[in-house]
């Protein structure tokens, strides 16, 4: 996640889209499978942030740090939108139609 978009900037896309027809090229499942990739290349910025550093490559311990930390929140926030869906997928399979 390159960082937070303000709102603004995607009501304005969506605007952008309603106006070309309506018609966008990203779906919920492509969201989804953009998130994942991002998280991925996320863990694997860490894992090489770590190799570099028991290599002697990197000196700051920091950055090394910083790395993993924002790998863990971008796995822990993929975690929770995770069980959300799983919990609206129960929800509507309770319902009776």
């Amino acid at each position: 996640m390159d960082g937070i978009k303000k709102i603004g900037e995607i009501t304005q896309g969506v605007s952008k889209a309603a106006q070309a027809g309506g018609k966008t090229n990203s779906s919920f499942e492509a969201a989804i499978n953009d998130a994942l990739k991002e998280v991925s290349q996320i863990q694997n910025d860490a894992e090489k942030a770590i190799e570099d550093f028991s290599k002697g490559e990197v000196k700051d311990i920091h950055t090394v740090v910083i790395a993993m930390e924002k790998a863990d929140m971008s796995l822990q926030t993929m975690l929770q939108v995770r069980n959300k869906l799983l919990t609206a997928y129960e929800e509507i399979t309770r319902m009776q139609v």
